[in-house]
């Protein structure tokens, strides 16, 4: 089992510090996840085994079906390959996928659902996480009973009894939306004759978002066949009230994904709708609850088809960019890349690296892979169903940053539905920034859990607040930048760790026989030593108490590669190593 670094109930904060307002990108090459071909759909960046570095997953779904890929983060640069596990073994037609916490216990479950074929539906699959990172699949869970056309799945505890629910949507118009309510005891129940899931529409994207700001998660949903998007505001626990009279339900486009942000800082969430098949993609600036079309904008001008979308601060200044997936259009072989100036107004990038990437891609996801506090990026792409995933690295330097992650206990694990507020001083001025904990945002992506938020030139964060699920609110002040925290909802914030630092420590020999030889330095002189094996699981583990090596025994161990993992207070680094 994955040692969990990262305890159950927390929040955690990270800082760091530099200036400028370039965003930077590297596409970076690493084995099997930038080399694998494939027919990619959903990407996620999803930490799960809870040691505090996002690991990756992708969806796959040709016709034929085919594998899915998790891929685990090794803390170093690098990661491991999962190839034995049941999320990575179903050789089906996989579509949308989001990860939770929905028991409760810790750790990361996940919900993929399939594209039916030729008139036939398919199951959807329930994988439950092991607590180290490994997950089993639940073939009898009631949630992969219907045979289905589905697209996306999301999380959110719609009646506040700290358990997650499902809801998911299906793009054959003779198909109802699905709702599975969390009985709390590990099992689903499927809930029907409700709004939210009487409509037959061609069903794609789901947005779980408080857009009227009165505190719970209203549900906004993505239609295909130049279907108006539907709108159901929450009034109480498994009440919804389907909302028409608001522009961005009344203009029916083709559309694919959506994703909410507050692009303008102004304490409320704007939406960005992506409409493929030679549509306009669609800006709306919510002003009080009213919501204002920006058919001026350059993220409105450009004809195409798009697909997932996400919002990030990919230059640390202090609002939201957004990446847009493009696919399948004449003329249009590159993603949409638009940097905001702070008020709104966006300009498409052109030269990044990430804004010339070609091909195909459906989903996309931000995570801070190597925690260096500038968000990375990935990109399942599918060009003739057989084209390999991008990872890009941010290498943008100067800004400083702030990473909040949220845990919940009494609201949920996953902290779904809260907000986060942060308050700095950015060239001068006082900014409020705000984001909803989501688990999934834009056509098949879901971004990282931890909340990420760029200072500009802040020398602190004056504020931070959280508003819980469960109706709680702290409140911090005074927070330095540059430090990574944990908050555990209801107490005080405390230091992470899982800080960005490496130890300088030797191993030898390499390979090894019988003995591994560690040579530790003054600084780490208390560490945990543990080692995985290829598919993530805990096959070693050792306390070095003040001394300057120790010798663990690894005779025992199949030969292969392994992951030598060494955590020192707020410090973690790690290596492949192989045994012999």
């Amino acid at each position: 089992m994955i040692e969990t670094i990262i305890p159950f109930s927390f929040c955690f904060i990270a800082l760091f510090s530099e200036y400028t307002n370039a965003q930077s990108f590297e596409e970076t090459t690493l084995d099997d996840i930038t080399t694998t071909p494939s027919a990619s759909r959903s990407a996620n960046f999803v930490d799960v085994n809870g040691d505090g570095w996002d690991d990756i997953f992708f969806t796959n779904g040709p016709a034929s079906g085919q594998n899915n890929m998790l891929y685990i983060n090794n803390g170093n640069g690098t990661f491991t390959t999962v190839t034995t596990d049941d999320i990575v073994l179903d050789n089906d037609r996989s579509d949308g996928a989001s990860f939770a916490d929905v028991d409760n216990d810790g750790d990361l479950d996940a919900l993929v659902v399939t594209y039916g074929r030729n008139g036939v539906g398919k199951k959807n699959y329930f994988y439950r996480n092991n607590g180290d990172g490994t997950f089993n699949y639940e073939p009898s869970n009631a949630i992969g009973a219907p045979l289905t056309y589905s697209e996306m799945a999301n999380w959110i505890d719609l009646n506040n009894d700290q358990f997650m629910d499902a809801y998911i949507t299906n793009s054959i118009v003779s198909t109802r939306n699905l709702y599975f309510e969390n009985q709390g005891d590990g099992s689903f129940e499927a809930v029907t004759g409700l709004s939210i899931t009487n409509e037959t529409l061609a069903s794609r994207s789901i947005n779980w978002i408080d857009y009227d700001g009165d505190g719970d998660s209203d549900l906004f949903i993505t239609n295909e066949n130049n279907s108006t998007n539907s709108l159901y505001r929450n009034d109480g626990p498994n009440n919804f009230t389907q909302i028409t009279n608001l522009s961005i339900t009344q203009n029916g486009k083709n559309s694919a994904g959506s994703s909410w942000a507050d692009v303008d800082n102004d304490g409320d969430f704007d939406l960005f709708v992506a409409n493929w098949n030679g549509q306009a993609n669609q800006l709306f600036i919510n002003e009080n609850g009213t919501f204002i079309e920006q058919v001026n904008s350059e993220i409105a001008l450009e004809i195409g088809s798009s697909f997932g979308s996400a919002f990030a601060d990919v230059d640390n200044d202090g609002d939201l960019d957004l990446l847009v997936c493009n696919a399948y259009y004449t003329g249009q072989i590159t993603n949409s890349l638009y940097i905001n100036d702070g008020f709104g107004n966006f300009t498409k990038d052109t030269t990044s690296s990430l804004a010339n990437h070609q091909g195909n891609t459906f989903g996309c996801a931000f995570g801070d892979y190597n925690n260096d506090g500038w968000l990375d990026v990935i990109l399942a792409n599918t060009l003739n169903e057989n084209q390999s995933n991008s990872l890009f690295k941010n290498t943008g330097s100067g800004n400083n940053w702030i990473k909040i992650k949220c845990v919940g206990n009494p609201s949920n694990g996953s902290a779904i539905g809260a907000k986060v507020k942060v308050k700095a001083t950015i060239n001068g001025n006082e900014i409020w920034q705000i984001r909803q904990i989501e688990a999934a945002s834009g056509y098949c992506s879901q971004s990282s859990y931890t909340n990420h938020f760029g200072l500009g030139d802040a020398t602190n964060v004056s504020e931070v607040i959280i508003e819980w699920p469960s109706g709680a609110v702290q409140t911090f002040s005074d927070i330095n930048k540059n430090k990574t925290y944990e908050v555990v909802e209801g107490n005080d914030i405390q230091l992470s760790a899982n800080t960005q630092s490496t130890l300088d420590f030797v191993v030898f020999p390499v390979p090894a026989d019988d003995v591994l030889i560690i040579h530790f330095p003054i600084n780490a002189l208390k560490s945990t030593i543990t080692i995985f094996d290829i598919n993530g699981r805990k096959v070693k583990s050792d306390i070095n108490n003040n001394q300057t090596s120790i010798a663990i025994e690894v005779s025992d161990l199949s030969a292969g590669e392994y992951i030598l993992k060494i955590s020192n207070e707020d410090k973690i680094t790690s290596q492949k190593i192989i045994i012999k």
